[in-house]
């Protein structure tokens, strides 16, 4: 079978202000089914706002996105449907701290899904497994190490059984010795096929990963290229100079 030749997501000139403050500025991307996108770029240059305006958390001021084709829709309860489509992780865990790993898990499955406990519990105890957390399943997010705590989110956000992946900085916010737990968990996620943007400044993962790289910077898409271009033969001296001060070199 061949893929859908239309896009899971479409980034159509999508423009975003804060005030006085332009946080996208005419961003078009596609996204197609399996792929890994990875969005780099200095802080502050949209990448973030990118993903948010994606599952709604923020609104657009110009443009469209497109998931599978249809337009956002404009109303909360038609992006609380889309929200089931897609899963995000964010920098902070945001795990619910008085529920146990398993309980954080199930919480999507019971609540948006209305999955009977006896599944949603089987579910969330199969993708505990999954990255690596089965033993962990009773404890609390206190309890739990920065890379764990981020791991039982990543098990949070497949259990809806999304289309697609969003990843807000997921090791930001990590210990460096936790960091390889998490992105392990995640390229095993995109060997499987599953679509993913991924907001990251793990440039090795990005390199490795990503089917294409989008490089931000001041709320545009100033270069998109496959890794072997954006960090060995960048056309745009921006990245150049992005990656040179990161210490890339290749």
């Amino acid at each position: 079978m061949t893929a859908p030749s239309v896009p899971v997501l479409a980034y159509e000139n999508v423009r975003k202000r804060f005030g006085s403050f332009t946080a996208l500025n005419g961003v078009s991307l596609e996204v197609a089914h399996g792929e890994v996108v990875c969005l780099i770029g200095p802080s502050g240059s949209g990448k973030s706002t990118l993903l948010r305006c994606t599952n709604g958390l923020e609104t657009i001021d110009g443009g469209r996105i497109l998931l599978d084709g249809a337009p956002l829709p404009p109303d909360a309860a038609g992006m609380r449907r889309v929200r089931r489509r897609m899963g995000m992780v964010f920098q902070n865990f945001e795990l619910f701290p008085h529920r146990t790993a398993i309980a954080n898990v199930m919480s999507g499955p019971l609540t948006v899904l209305r999955m009977p406990r006896s599944e949603a519990e089987h579910r969330a105890e199969t993708l505990l497994d999954k990255v690596g957390l089965a033993d962990k399943a009773k404890s609390y997010p206190a309890d739990l190490s920065g890379g764990q705590q981020q791991r039982v989110a990543i098990a949070r956000a497949l259990a809806t059984e999304p289309e697609v992946m969003l990843f807000d900085e997921p090791t930001s916010a990590l210990d460096p010795e936790t960091i390889g737990e998490v992105l392990g968990v995640m390229k095993q996620l995109a060997d499987e096929g599953m679509t993913m943007v991924v907001v990251t400044h793990e440039m090795t993962f990005a390199r490795r990963v990503a089917n294409r790289v989008a490089v931000l910077e001041r709320g545009a898409l100033v270069e998109l290229g496959p890794p072997a271009q954006i960090f060995e033969q960048p056309q745009v001296a921006r990245t150049r100079d992005f990656l040179s001060h990161l210490g890339w070199s290749g």
